[in-house]
């Protein structure tokens, strides 16, 4: 009963997951995984993309399987309803923490960003405070305030697809022959690589229960799937045509620095405009996580949802000062891509066959019983 009327209080209509789903997975990660892309697959990176996007349709299709069939539920819920109490709480902990290494992950490169290209001298607790903060006011603003910094989300990273007009002017499209060059193997591989980048729907899981009308959730979230794997792949496909493949190699932000030779009459530097705007594409990101995060802690200690993410900030803050140099940042990279494969692509489809397993033995009995 508490979770219909949760729902009837905040509930969302389906095309809104359009714009959750592609802000969540449109991120900081934008700027730089083609350079890692391009040292497994060159040429054939774009492949890998393709194959990414389509991993997270599957993994999509599953996730909305075992929801519509526990419709007033989240992820957390159907642990308790699955596994027990204990056991449940164990498996929501744990999948809290990748919640919050995720957002973690998110914030400290976003902070290494604007030290690198803008404020080099400002102190990254001053970020990581100013970013939290903001994030907080969002968050406690309640879930809609978090679609619509969403919606403003999505169309900053349409706006920024178009300044690729002007490097596609010098690209070399000869840079993308030969063609499946790769074996199949390479491309998997180069898939995985791109596991932190592209993650983010498995936020559906926490939002569901939220959508009024749930018949056209599956519509909504796979149309935002196929909006990130095209820009993604955009932003491939002109990187790779764009520069050589030794520029490539020594690029750290290749999307920030395609856009150095965008130059208009009243700025030049678009590219800290861009940084700026950066801003806008993580907040829904980590509000979007730390929320679904938040949800879990207010169920498992009992504390009211309104505090959790302000506990959870709080621990992202200490934990961002941490990290102190760009080789401890890329093995942050490394463990969250590690990390996102079993949590956001094997862990849904473990869930799904679970809950079905379950409710074919179950099933039967219960209607047997009523």
């Amino acid at each position: 009963m508490q979770n219909s009327t949760v729902t009837r209080m905040f509930s969302f209509r389906a095309y809104l997951l359009f714009f959750i789903v592609s802000a969540a997975q449109i991120g900081v990660g934008g700027a730089s995984f083609q350079r890692n892309l391009y040292k497994i697959l060159e040429q054939d990176s774009w492949i890998a993309v393709l194959i990414a996007g389509l991993a997270a349709h599957i993994v999509v299709a599953a996730i909305l399987s075992f929801l519509g069939k526990n419709p007033g539920s989240d992820l957390y819920d159907l642990h308790q309803d699955t596994f027990g109490k204990f056991a449940g709480a164990l498996c929501s902990t744990v999948y809290m923490i990748y919640l919050m290494t995720i957002a973690l992950t998110i914030l400290r490169n976003y902070i290494e960003i604007i030290q690198t290209w803008m404020f080099p001298d400002i102190p990254t607790w001053f970020l990581s405070l100013f970013v939290l903060a903001l994030m907080l006011y969002g968050i406690l603003g309640g879930l809609r305030v978090i679609i619509g910094v969403a919606l403003i989300s999505v169309i900053v990273i349409t706006s920024e697809i178009a300044l690729f007009y002007y490097p596609i002017q010098y690209a070399n499209w000869g840079y993308l022959l030969p063609v499946m060059e790769h074996p199949l193997s390479d491309m998997l591989k180069g898939a995985f690589s791109m596991s932190f980048t592209i993650v983010g729907f498995e936020l559906l899981m926490f939002v569901y229960p939220f959508v009024s009308n749930k018949a056209k959730a599956a519509k909504y979230s796979h149309l935002a799937i196929a909006f990130t794997t095209l820009t993604y792949l955009i932003f491939t496909v002109t990187t790779l045509v764009y520069f050589s493949g030794e520029q490539l190699m020594h690029t750290i932000w290749p999307t920030l620095t395609l856009l150095k030779i965008v130059e208009f009459p009243l700025f030049e530097r678009v590219e800290y405009i861009t940084v700026s705007l950066y801003l806008i594409g993580i907040l829904p990101n980590t509000m979007l996580y730390v929320w679904s995060a938040g949800r879990g802690l207010s169920k498992i200690i009992r504390i009211k949802e309104r505090q959790a993410p302000v506990w959870i900030a709080a621990a992202l803050f200490i934990s961002s000062v941490w990290f102190t140099s760009h080789l401890e940042i890329e093995r942050l990279n490394n463990f969250s891509g590690r990390f996102s494969v079993l949590m956001a692509f094997l862990y849904p489809l473990f869930i799904c066959l679970v809950v079905t397993v379950k409710r074919a033995f179950t099933g039967p009995r219960k209607r047997r019983l009523t």
